[in-house]
């Protein structure tokens, strides 16, 4: 059965792409008991909240007129930020060249710790190049990771 994020991802890529934009994930998370989808959006200048307004009236018309959900929920669009949380294999492809810190479930190395540069991912693994050595990280093996400044 596919994830929500993962159909909501599938439903807006093609339209956000349209608009100029990069759609980076779709998280949904329940806060306070109201269903909440959040869209992380890039462009190479930066985005300004101008941009995430425009994309988020958007998406509002297509969510309002193609998912069904009931009780509601809140959509928030932003930019990914500085030290954006990865979760997802497209996410790892998509910041190719940046810093990034891992937290493994099983050690690597007899570290659970990694920082390095990710080099891209696929297939269910993550490539980093750390101290010089490039690395095959499973996907699975990575608790949390996210983005450093």
């Amino acid at each position: 059965m596919e994830r929500i994020d993962d159909e909501l991802y599938e439903m807006t890529n093609g339209l956000i792409k349209g608009m100029g934009y990069k759609l980076v994930t779709v998280e949904e998370v329940f806060d306070h008991g109201r269903r909440t989808f959040r869209f992380y959006i890039d462009h190479p200048q930066r985005i300004s909240l101008g941009d995430c307004e425009t994309v988020s009236r958007e998406i509002a018309y297509l969510l309002e007129a193609d998912l069904e959900t009931e009780g509601g929920f809140v959509l928030e669009v932003s930019s990914p930020g500085l030290d954006h949380a990865l979760k997802k294999e497209r996410e790892y492809a998509h910041f190719a060249g940046r810093e990034a810190r891992l937290v493994l479930r099983e050690p690597l190395d007899g570290s659970h710790v990694l920082t390095g540069a990710i080099l891209g991912a696929g297939q269910g693994t993550v490539r980093l190049k750390t101290d010089g050595v490039e690395l095959s990280i499973p996907l699975a093996n990575i608790a949390r990771a996210r983005l450093e400044l």
